[in-house]
């Protein structure tokens, strides 16, 4: 059994998987040229309350902001950042 990504790729190996915990994703698979790379390595540093973005050449962590502080994208190529609200 498998589940496809792409061509030829097989992303899920694994018949009968009765409960998420029993899935296993290949994250640092070449999926013929999806990019789609060392997922698992960024995602093992992160803090709680991290979030992946794309900075222009690869997935960055933003760190969880301190209480009180917004989300702020600062537009087309700038990564998001926390900031205290205005005002």
């Amino acid at each position: 059994m498998g589940i496809l990504a792409g061509n030829s790729s097989v992303l899920l190996v694994k018949g009968g998987i009765t409960r998420l915990s029993e899935l296993e994703i290949d994250c640092d698979k070449d999926w013929n040229g999806k990019a789609i790379l060392n997922i698992a390595g960024a995602a093992a540093g992160m803090q709680k309350g991290g979030l992946l973005v794309h900075n222009g050449s690869v997935l960055v962590e933003v760190t969880p902001g301190s209480i009180g502080h917004e989300l702020t994208d600062g537009g087309p190529g700038h990564v998001p950042c926390w900031k205290e609200p205005a005002g």
